[in-house]
């Protein structure tokens, strides 16, 4: 932000043409959709190697050394790249100039206390070979928290093309080196290594793409305003990002190496699954934020993304569920089979997540970070609490319920949003999300189940004619999309 409020931004700012919007929403909705299709291909042939080769156990190493490393990365970027995407005005080259020094400054820190707690982790969580993997992976954070600048300059373009190609290269870098790694039996250091070339690769070709290169300068007021927006949408996002800890360090010293494994595994197919979730939150705060000063729109586009989101990660969740036990031994090995044992508790946490998706991005647009903030403790200390009570007894099944426990802290979101905004429509969501979860459910419920999500898309007049017209405008090209 610069010197002007937040709300005296959001006034003098012209209202952008729906139609732009949507062309604009639709377009970077496409290039971030094939990229995620691309790459769940990628990591699905990556990790059919790389899984059988590991296991449960030496893949837990990596898990419990990646997850630790991943929020130390988020504590890194300090809401950095999201202040330069939303930032009101336009980005002057000495704003640029204080985010590449304020980011590399940080990364070098993060760098060497990473090292430090490499010395120390394998005996924090019992889990062997974490403490090289971790120290490997700590290099990778300069180049990482490098390329935050870049991508916000393309992502303020709507560049989403490049980004894609970007990601998609630096990825297919990452099984370039790790397979063979791997392979050659360097262990759960292979996948360490193999990210460190990624994230190098990512750096340098997301520069490329923006036609820049890092330029380092300081100027102590732009700081202050990074400093004070990290304050809020930062704390917001740590405290919901520190849900990736949980099974390093709750799980991982009750429960051993495998157990990390198994989970990590099962988060891992949830989060390829979910790739819908990913694209909207990212075209939410890119696209949405262009339209913060119209309450309207702003409750439909959450009543709509509520929709589409349990919809679309509902469908794929829900085919997963249905045919993954027959999948995940064969793909993966005999070895992984718990895995679908704990699918269905943590998948359905994941489609709760995927519904209340734009009301988070909406809510950090509204800039009411510091509420999501207070509801993020809540659902942090509900998942962490209920795991850890519960693993001595039923395993890593506690784990999912943990997760099950967090449900009802969305309710808080919908609080957010109403009095902000107002009340979104939730009947046909609603309708979706409980038939969805019944689904999910059919080992343990009975083959009945499996009927329900049909009979909740088919049966209802409302419902039946919101499918078509989801359909129809998925189906119809960017070019054709009237306002």
């Amino acid at each position: 932000m610069t010197s002007t409020t937040h709300s005296e931004a959001v006034s003098a700012a012209p209202p952008e043409p729906e139609v732009d919007l949507r062309r604009s929403a639709v377009a970077g909705g496409s290039y971030l959709a094939a990229r995620h299709a691309m790459s769940v291909v990628l990591k699905m042939i990556g990790v059919l190697v790389i899984t059988r080769v590991l296991g449960p156990t030496r893949y837990g190493s990596y898990v419990t050394a990646f997850n630790i490393y991943t929020y130390a990365l988020l504590i890194g970027q300090a809401g950095v790249g999201v202040y330069l995407l939303r930032h009101a005005g336009p980005v002057t080259e000495n704003i640029y100039r204080t985010a590449y020094t304020v980011l590399l400054g940080i990364a070098l820190c993060l760098c060497v206390a990473l090292q430090f707690v490499s010395l120390h982790i394998a005996g924090w969580t019992t889990v062997e070979g974490s403490g090289t993997v971790l120290s490997v992976l700590a290099c990778a954070l300069p180049f990482t928290l490098t390329t935050v600048a870049a991508t916000a300059r393309l992502e303020r373009n709507l560049d989403y093309r490049s980004i894609a190609q970007v990601e998609v290269t630096a990825q297919l870098i990452f099984y370039a080196v790790g397979v063979p790694m791997a392979l050659a039996g360097y262990g759960a250091v292979a996948l360490a290594c193999a990210w460190l070339f990624q994230e190098a690769t990512s750096c340098l070709l997301a520069h490329y793409r923006a036609r820049v290169r890092p330029h380092y300068g300081f100027d102590a007021r732009v700081a202050r305003e990074m400093a004070h927006y990290a304050s809020s949408f930062s704390f917001a996002n740590w405290v919901w990002q520190a849900r990736m800890l949980v099974n390093p360090l709750i799980m991982g010293p009750l429960l051993g190496a495998q157990a990390v494994g198994i989970i990590g595994m099962t988060v891992g197919i949830l989060e390829l699954l979910s790739i819908a979730k990913t694209v909207a939150w990212r075209l939410s705060v890119a696209v949405l934020s262009k339209v913060q000063h119209d309450t309207a729109r702003l409750r439909k586009a959450v009543g709509e993304g509520m929709e589409l989101q349990t919809l679309a990660v509902g469908a794929i969740l829900l085919g997963f569920g249905w045919f993954g036990g027959i999948a995940v031994p064969i793909v993966f090995g005999d070895r992984w089979a718990p895995v679908m044992e704990l699918y269905p508790f943590v998948a359905l946490s994941y489609l709760s997540i995927a519904t209340f998706n734009v009301h988070s991005a909406v809510i950090s647009i509204l800039n009411r970070n510091h509420v999501l903030g207070v509801a993020n403790v809540v659902h942090l200390s509900l998942f962490a609490g209920v795991a850890a009570l519960l693993a001595p007894r039923m395993g890593f099944y506690a784990y999912g319920i943990g997760e099950l426990a967090t449900i009802p802290v969305y309710f808080a979101f919908h609080l957010i949003i109403a009095r902000a905004i107002g009340t979104p429509n939730y009947r046909l969501t609603m309708l979706w999300w409980l038939a969805t979860a019944i689904g999910l459910f059919w080992h343990h419920i009975g083959y009945w189940a499996i009927l329900v999500p049909f009979l909740a898309l088919g049966v209802p007049t409302e419902s039946r004619q919101r499918l078509l017209a989801y359909v129809h405008m998925v189906r119809r090209r960017p070019g054709s999309v009237t306002a």
